[in-house]
């Protein structure tokens, strides 16, 4: 028999494996298995290495279900071509004749360009303001207590097109955050036409924490789909 698939979770800018926390929990009562890893947020090179490696290992205990939030639809879409099926959560999803930095004034919404701060060293911290941005629709503790978490990066955008990404010959899905106020939500529903599928959320930015019961059930989904390919 082939084993369950692993649902493997890689966050987005400033946040780390710790935003997955709710919908782990959620999904420990299947019989998915789970492993959400940290970036290391130094370059986009070591991000897109960090993804590949975990594909690679995942994959030793049978089929992978790959999940990108928001910038780690970058790294995922350079690393994840051995994944058995991607699902993107408000997340970028580059087409490969097109450079990801020179969409980026028109991916993020005005208001977030406003809340990054950059040192002169070339390190990316966010501002206190950008709570209320990312977490419009969350609830004040779990908002409160991801805030305190936030993790400076020197990763960047690439410029450089991705020649062949990985969803191209992955099965993907996509998640729309309709109340999102970090990516303009029609910059999401653009990439969502490129998957296979698609759901929208009236949500914020982060629906780990805003809306983790309808996350949890549409990566169980997707789950599902992953292990009937392999059956």
């Amino acid at each position: 028999m082939t084993p369950p698939p692993t649902v493997l979770l890689v966050h987005g800018a400033h946040h780390g494996a710790w935003c997955w926390e709710e919908v782990v929990d959620r999904l420990r009562t299947t019989s998915l298995r789970t492993r959400a890893i940290d970036l290391p947020l130094t370059s986009y090179a070591d991000d897109t290495e960090a993804v590949r490696a975990a594909v690679r290992e995942t994959a030793l205990l049978g089929p992978v279900l790959l999940v990108a939030h928001s910038y780690a639809g970058l790294p995922v879409s350079a690393a994840g071509h051995a994944a058995d099926r991607l699902v993107y959560v408000a997340a970028r999803m580059p087409l490969p004749d097109e450079s990801p930095a020179s969409l980026t004034p028109h991916w993020n919404a005005p208001a977030f360009h406003d809340v990054v701060k950059e040192s002169p060293d070339g390190t990316l911290t966010l501002l206190p303001a950008a709570r209320d941005i990312l977490y419009s629709t969350t609830p004040a503790p779990y908002a409160d207590r991801a805030a305190a978490r936030w993790r400076p990066m020197r990763s960047r955008v690439p410029t450089t097109p991705l020649r062949d990404p990985a969803w191209l010959s992955v099965p993907s899905a996509y998640l729309i955050c309709a109340q999102d106020r970090t990516v303009r939500p029609e910059s999401q529903r653009t990439c969502a036409t490129h998957a296979c599928t698609h759901l929208e959320l009236p949500c914020d930015h982060s629906p780990f924490y805003s809306a983790p019961d309808e996350l949890a059930a549409f990566l169980r989904e997707q789950a599902s789909l992953t292990a009937r390919s392999h059956s």
